[in-house]
């Protein structure tokens, strides 16, 4: 028996203490995205100008949006623990499975990378290429968190890991998936060349992305919400197949996808033509954002695979035995 073992049978963990750390940690994910965008949003971003220290002579902060930029930092600490625990009671609980422990690892060294990217970003001066970075490390890490919650309640569920669609379906879902990871990206872009660079609290001057030079904020714009209205109408319609396949394990995540598109896009339109660019639209904005994309990989992860592949993977039937008389 292996040390392992010996602890996972002195300290075993079940499914459903592993449940409340999947759980917790695709919140904690979510929350540390949204509180990020705060500090952004609020011209804190060079709040705490050095990393690890908030500057050259102390660690804590000492004035208001120093305060912000380190309650951010500091919320890495349950989001790390969320994460350890992920992998640790992954390790130790029973009955063990291997797919667990690699999420939970994904999850720690996820949060490692952050913390790194984080530091780079502070030490660059919230250099644009970097922010966008660790913008979108943050939805890679809500994929990971996601896929483990949704085969946690799988197991505990008693349902199939991976469902079973047709091909067309199982296409399409994922298409979409790839275009709203396209909507995310350029809409990073957006962030990146507008207004809120991060400094403007510590009046600090922070470049701005300029790939189409003085007009990059209004082209990206213009790129980002035209995307965007496609990938609406997709999920539209994807959502009404959906119901004509009868497939209704895909009507709650899809009904989740449009509801999320629609309020992303209710906000960008009162922030973009009603109300000249806020910054707390643009908070909102971003809230959603993340909700939407949580929606989108449970649609995927619901979605599952197609009816030929499954038909494939299946082992094929033994041969019967002849009757004996």
């Amino acid at each position: 028996m292996s040390r392992l073992d010996r602890l996972r049978e002195r300290w075993p963990v079940s499914p459903r203490v592993h449940a409340y750390a999947a759980w917790s940690a695709l919140v904690l994910f979510t929350l540390i995205v949204i509180s990020g965008a705060a500090v952004r949003l609020t011209g804190s971003g060079l709040g705490c100008p050095e990393w690890p220290r908030c500057n050259g002579t102390s660690v804590t902060p000492s004035n208001g949006h120093a305060y912000i930029e380190f309650s951010n930092r500091m919320i890495t600490t349950p989001v790390s623990i969320a994460a350890l625990l992920c992998l640790a009671f992954a390790l130790l609980r029973r009955p063990y499975r291997r797919d667990f422990t690699v999420l939970g690892a994904l999850l720690a060294v996820g949060v490692l990378i952050q913390a790194v990217l984080g530091g780079i970003t502070v030490l660059t001066g919230l250099n644009p290429v970097t922010v966008m970075s660790h913008f979108l490390l943050s939805m890679a890490t809500l994929v990971v968190a996601m896929t483990l919650v949704w085969r946690v309640v799988r197991e505990r569920s008693g349902k199939p890991q991976t469902p079973v669609h047709d091909a067309l379906l199982v296409g399409l879902t994922r298409a979409l998936t790839v275009a709203g990871g396209v909507v995310v990206v350029v809409g990073t872009a957006v962030t990146a060349s507008g207004p809120y660079a991060g400094g403007e609290g510590t009046d600090d001057t922070v470049s701005r992305l300029g790939i189409f030079g003085d007009d990059t904020f209004k082209t990206v714009i213009m790129v980002h919400a035209r995307v965007a209205a496609v990938f609406g109408v997709a999920a539209v319609a994807l959502w009404l197949y959906a119901r004509i396949r009868g497939a209704r394990d895909l009507s709650g995540p899809l009904t989740a996808v449009c509801l999320c598109v629609a309020l992303t896009g209710a906000i960008g339109t009162l922030q973009y033509h009603i109300l000249n660019y806020p910054s707390w639209t643009v908070w909102l904005h971003v809230s959603s954002v993340c909700l939407t994309w949580n929606a989108l990989i449970w649609s995927y992860l619901a979605a599952g695979r197609s009816e030929h592949i499954a038909a494939e993977a299946e082992p094929p039937p033994l041969p019967r035995e002849p009757a004996t008389v």
